[in-house]
């Protein structure tokens, strides 16, 4: 069985025995992973955020909460490196679990494809036209049209434009237990519920260095040519109130909006990783 880690906070033993009933009803084991207390903070880990330039990219300052997150997906990370894990999945202890999970994580091809599957789905920031999906099932269209085939290709994005934010579906996979998973960039923020790769971990750790946004989009900014991939019908969802408080945005001055036209955006690595991968003619 895959290997599963849960990060829990200390003092949250009523979210852990939310999330372990769940998986013992599963029938899946799990390890509890200790997280980071934002309430007790040290410098050394406060450093890990570039506090202006989250500011530039959020509108908002970080929180306590999203550093002692942040800190505790490294460590798991880590772990993975550590003992030379190939394929984790990691929950947070907010989540709510659907019974189809046992049956992804029963056949190792479902995930071993992908470098990072989200098992949660953001809406409507990032949402599918699910009709769409089955009907390029139907018809045998698994990969992304090219440039020039215009009228497949407007199909495709008819398929992608419910979502607010912009992103491209490149490859549509179905998997052993019935489901569909989308190979996109970008992948969908959300960190409470994925499958990462060994190296998919280890990418992870280097854009984490020093963060400018939340850890929820790590994989927006990891270099190395990554397969990422998201479940149409998401098998996970943050059911209990978040303990990161006090998010709240304000209004950038004049000089941080001039900044903000130079730096907002993801990291350009992660965009030429993308073309390698798929070509120039499937963007």
């Amino acid at each position: 069985m895959l290997k599963t880690f849960l990060i829990n906070l200390d003092r949250r033993p009523d979210r852990l025995m939310f999330v372990k009933q769940q998986l013992e009803n599963l029938g899946i084991d799990f390890e509890r992973v200790s997280a980071v207390d934002g309430s007790c903070l040290t410098d050394e880990q406060r450093a890990v955020f570039n506090q202006q330039r989250f500011a530039l990219e959020c509108k908002r300052k970080v929180v306590d909460g999203e550093i002692g997150c942040a800190l505790s997906h490294q460590a798991v990370w880590q772990r993975m490196v550590a003992e030379n894990i190939s394929y984790a999945l990691i929950l947070e202890d907010d989540v709510q679990l659907k019974p189809e999970l046992a049956s992804l994580l029963a056949d190792s091809r479902n995930y071993e494809s992908f470098d990072f599957l989200n098992l949660t789905l953001k809406r409507p920031f990032y949402d599918i036209d699910t009709t769409a999906v089955n009907i390029f099932i139907t018809q045998q269209e698994f990969i992304r049209p090219r440039l020039w085939q215009l009228c497949k290709r407007r199909s495709w994005r008819l398929m992608e434009s419910k979502a607010i934010v912009r992103w491209k579906i490149f490859h549509l996979h179905t998997l052993s237990n019935g489901m569909t998973a989308c190979e996109c960039d970008i992948a969908p923020s959300l960190a409470c519920c994925y499958i990462v790769s060994l190296q998919g971990a280890k990418n992870m750790l280097l854009a984490s260095k020093t963060l400018f946004y939340p850890i929820d989009k790590v994989w927006h900014y990891s270099g190395g040519q990554l397969r990422e991939a998201f479940l149409v019908e998401p098998l996970a969802f943050q059911s209990l109130d978040s303990d990161i408080p006090h998010r709240v945005r304000f209004k950038l001055t004049l000089v941080q909006r001039f900044k903000r036209f130079f730096v907002k955006g993801r990291h350009w690595q992660r965009l030429f990783d993308v073309m390698r991968m798929y070509g120039w003619t499937r963007l």
